[in-house]
This record gives structure tokens, sequence and C-alpha cells, in this order.
């Protein structure tokens, strides 16, 4: 932890965080600790005037279900756990192996080769554009999610908040047209609304995330000669043991946030209710079983991959309990299809002098542009 309290306030975010996994574990599966942050965080960082102007989309972003608790949660939750099965997954092996070929011939046929557009963000949002159901280019889709993600990140700023307002609603009049929420309760105006957050929440998860796993895979893979060969010679679970690494190294998203349910005190510290708690993913530890229900401790029910001793659930990447990240099978399966793909196209692929240039946003952590000489 090099010298880091595993709990500390820190004055410029005016909040908790947390640093040591173990605590981490704690805090995200305990009741003394809410979800909803977006509301806390309105009234935190949002002025009065810009809540009453943006209430719809705030309204917008308090259904989404990452923001409920047990048992709320639970049953929002259930309909779409079903959808992203792990059966539903493996099927959609296949279609993301088409997916990835065609965005490695876009990554081909493009000077300078930049695997950020055409593959990265090419992959994930055609994959996710295909489990959603609307006909939006991954350009578009990609817009979107970061032009929420910069909103969460910032919601004191207007123009972010005006640029999120625009995107709720064109995400909005999207979903409306999709296939996969008609499957879902439409009866009344409420339903219709809870529907509509509910897959404009799992399209935004398998976005930008998704992306900068599948960036920074390849971008890690070409700097470890000896992985890169094991990859490229195809030997089995080798891709999937990388993807694991780069999970770990390179986490998309460096923590979660969570609110005090109610004044108590954690690790020698007194917490207040209202506090706003940063629970950082970045570290590493074990994990019992029986605390992760949602994730075979064998591996991931997709692709079978292990971190380990302790199966995938060893790093908290994806969450921790009952949150625990519905898409994360999918993630894991296009990263590994990518990697596979991308050896077996580019053999002789390495990175430029100045291959990385990495994004702004320090909640969402990814590359906006990685080029290579693809060695063809």
């Amino acid at each position: 932890m090099n010298g880091t309290p595993p709990l500390a306030w820190d004055e410029g975010l005016e909040c908790w965080v947390v640093a040591d996994p173990r605590l981490a574990r704690q805090v995200l599966n305990h009741p003394g600790f809410t979800s909803g942050t977006f509301e806390r965080s309105f009234q935190l960082y949002m002025s009065e005037p810009a809540r009453e102007e943006y209430r719809e989309l705030t309204e917008f972003l308090r259904l989404w279900f990452v923001q409920a608790d047990a048992p709320e949660h639970t049953a929002l939750r259930r309909p779409v756990q079903r959808v992203m099965s792990a059966s539903y997954v493996r099927s959609l092996a296949p279609r993301v192996e088409e997916i990835t070929d065609e965005c490695l011939d876009a990554l081909a046929a493009t000077a300078p080769h930049d695997v950020v557009p055409a593959v990265a963000d090419g992959i994930s949002g055609k994959v996710m554009a295909h489990v959603v159901g609307v006909t939006e280019p991954p350009e578009v889709l990609h817009r979107w999610a970061r032009t929420l993600s910069l909103f969460i990140g910032a919601m004191y700023r207007r123009d972010y908040a005006r640029a999120a307002h625009r995107t709720m609603t064109e995400m909005t009049e999207a979903l409306s047209r999709a296939t996969a929420p008609k499957a879902f309760p439409q009866e009344t105006p409420e339903d219709r609304a809870r529907t509509t957050a509910t897959w404009a929440m799992n399209l935004f998860g398998g976005l930008e995330t998704t992306s900068s796993l599948l960036a920074s895979t390849v971008m890690d893979v070409l700097g470890e000669p000896a992985v890169w060969d094991a990859v490229r010679e195809g030997r089995p679970g080798a891709a999937e043991a990388f993807v694991e690494r780069v999970l770990q190294r390179r986490p998309p998203l460096r923590h979660l946030g969570r609110v005090v349910a109610y004044d108590q005190e954690i690790a020698g510290e007194r917490m207040k209710e209202g506090d706003l708690v940063l629970v950082s993913l970045t570290g590493e530890g074990l994990l019992d079983d029986a605390d992760a229900p949602d994730v075979p401790a064998a591996g991931c029910p997709v692709t079978g991959a292990t971190a380990g001793a302790g199966g995938p659930e060893q790093h908290l990447v994806f969450g921790f309990g009952p949150h625990y990240c519905v898409g994360a099978p999918l993630a894991r399966l296009e990263a590994a299809v990518l990697l596979r793909r991308f050896a077996a196209r580019f053999p002789g692929a390495r990175l430029t002098d100045e291959a990385a240039v990495w994004g702004p946003n320090l909640s969402y952590v990814g590359l906006d542009h990685l080029y290579l000489d693809l060695g063809v």
C-alpha cells in the first residue's frame, strides 16, 4: 500500500477514500453504505438552479439500477442478469469474432494505424449495438458515453450538463426503437422510464470501460515479448490470463462511489451520514469464494479466465458483492477474442515511438489514441 492509510478523508475531494482492498470489499457489501451517489453528488456539486434546469437529466440518472440498493437493486438487476447470462455471452462469440475481424480490417485500411477509434471503440460499440439492438454507429455511441462520463465526473459544469441532457434525449429516442428494451416493462410511463434508464445504463457500461480494456490489452501485450509469443503460438489460456493481468494493471474504472447511510466508525475513523466515499478498485488481495455469490470461484463462466488461485474475483476491477458488474464476462470475451485475432492478423505489429495518448478523464481511465506499426 506504500504507506497509504486504508481509510482517509481527502480535503480536496471532500470525501472519504478507501484504499485497502479488504476494507473496500467490506464497504461495497455493507448496508451502512448506500449506492445513491448521483443523488448526493447532485446536492453537493450542482446549484439549485442547475438541478431545476436539468431535472429530466438527473431523474434519468437516478433510475440507473446501480444507484439502488437491495431489495430494489436485486429486483431490477435480475432480469438484466438473465439476459446477460453466461450461455448468452458464449453464444455471442462468433459475432464478436466477426466484429473483431471487421475492425482489424478497418485498422489496416487507415493511416496512421490508430487502435482506439478503429478497434477498441469499434468492437465495443458494435458489440453493444448488437446486444441492445440499436443502429447507431460506434462513434455516436462512444460520443454519448464520453459525454455522460464527463458530466458524472464533474457535475458542477453547466456545459457538461447541457451536453449530457442532449445525449439523454438522443439515447432515449434510440432506445425507443431498440430491440432489447421491448422485452422489459412498458405498460406505464414509470415502467418505460425505468426500462429506458436501465438499457441506457447497460449501453453506457459496455462502451468506455470496455474500449479502455481493449486498447490497454493491445498496448501491453506488445510490450511483453514472452506473452506476445505465447498468444501468437495459440497457447491455451494465454490470452485469457493476460487479460486478467491487464485488468489489474490498468483498471478502466479506478473507483466506485458510496454514501454513508448513518453515523458510524470504520477503521478508527468517524464517518457521518451523507458523507461521500470513493472506494478504490485498484488494490489486490485474496478473497473468500463465498463472498462473491455472482461469480463462480472456478473462473469466468464464459472464458474460463483465472487470476491465480482465487479466480478472477481476486481483484476488484468489476466491483464486489451484489453490484458485481453484470457485463464482466462480455468484456473479458471481447478482450480475449481481440488478443487472439490481432496476434493472428498482425504477428509483426509493434508500438510506434509515441504510441500512447491518454485521455483526460480521471475516473474512466483510457487511451485516446494508440498508434501502431502493423508490420505488414
